[in-house]
């Protein structure tokens, strides 16, 4: 019988993780999965032996705790603040090159995500950090982290896409003529009612 490495079921559950969260509709909703799926990953490169990896994933479910709340507290604002020097200390102490800077870059990028409270500028920027992890995935060899990376950045064009372009029931409904009541009768000015 042969028994996945741990390291193995994290990345597993990352990635199903991450397959779920792009697709999700709301700002509270995205950065709930993006934690969970975070806190995977973060036990998966730690086991794999990419620290920076691990220790950017680690930040990352605390920065999504404090930008939870929609009137953003000052506690969660300096907490989160907090993070942006952690950030760069943690990627100094778990230095490792090429794959460390990659990790950091995608960490500033998402770090810029989770506090907007737009959802398509969240999705733009966490498409940004995506294309990072994806260069530490390929460098560290973490094919869970690679799938998931890649599939991340196609769930969030599309969720992109899904929000911002109308839907055809959409055109359709707005091309469907007024009913007799409300269009303007033949010959007379039409007058809108105050």
């Amino acid at each position: 019988m042969i028994v996945p490495h741990l390291s193995d079921l994290a990345g597993a559950a990352g990635f199903v993780l991450v397959a779920l969260w792009p697709w999700l509709s709301g700002r509270r909703a995205l950065l709930a999965g993006q934690g969970a799926s975070a806190a995977a990953f973060a036990l998966h490169y730690l086991l794999i032996g990419a620290g920076t990896g691990a220790a950017m994933s680690g930040l990352s479910v605390v920065q999504v705790a404090t930008a939870w709340p929609d009137d953003r507290p000052i506690w969660c604002r300096a907490v989160y603040i907090a993070t942006v020097p952690a950030l760069a200390v943690l990627a100094a102490s778990t230095w490792a090159g090429w794959p460390s800077a990659c990790a950091a870059a995608g960490m500033i990028l998402a770090t810029a995500a989770r506090w907007c409270r737009s959802a398509l500028l969240l999705r733009v920027l966490f498409l940004l950090a995506g294309a990072c992890w994806v260069a530490h995935d390929l460098l560290t060899g973490s094919t869970f982290g690679l799938l998931a990376d890649l599939l991340c950045m196609a769930g969030l064009v599309y969720g992109a896409l899904r929000d911002c372009v109308p839907r055809k029931r959409d055109e359709a409904a707005l091309r469907q003529p007024l009913p007799t009541s409300q269009a303007p009768t033949p010959g007379l000015p039409s007058v809108e009612p105050r």
